[in-house]
């Protein structure tokens, strides 16, 4: 009884350590460039990083900067005037319409499994050609 309750046992560890293992790439980009877990999870807690923690390296004008060519210029057609008028559309993930520059980066940036785009929950992103974040 005991042997098969260790069998058991042990692959239910199997199991879940091939889950785990599965869902987390095989290397962080952060662990890529030797920065250790504790260099961005503070307290010993690890729990999602906070924005605060984030931009103590990640400088966020840069970001911006970076992806400010994600905005477009938008040209809506009125069906009964014929005028049309044009805006820029702030789809800036770094700088955006809707939040500016206080998104929390872990909305989309994932550091032990795949990243998402925070923003394709309302929007079709295809539109706007902006892929998911790394």
């Amino acid at each position: 009884m005991k042997t098969i309750l260790k069998t058991s046992v042990l692959l239910c560890s199997l199991i879940f350590a091939a889950a785990a293992s599965a869902q987390m790439p095989q290397m962080s980009k952060h662990a890529q460039r030797n920065i250790q877990c504790t260099g961005c999870h503070q307290n010993g807690t690890f729990a999602p990083v906070p924005t605060a923690q984030c931009v103590t390296c990640h400088n966020q004008d840069q970001l911006a900067k970076s992806t400010e060519r994600l905005n477009y210029t938008s040209r809506m057609k009125n069906p009964k005037t014929g005028e049309v008028k044009e805006h820029i559309a702030l789809v800036n993930p770094h700088d955006s319409y809707h939040f500016g520059r206080t998104e929390d980066c872990t909305d989309c940036h994932r550091e032990h499994r795949a990243s998402v785009n925070d923003c394709a929950t309302c929007h079709d992103v295809k539109a706007w050609n902006m892929k998911d974040p790394k």
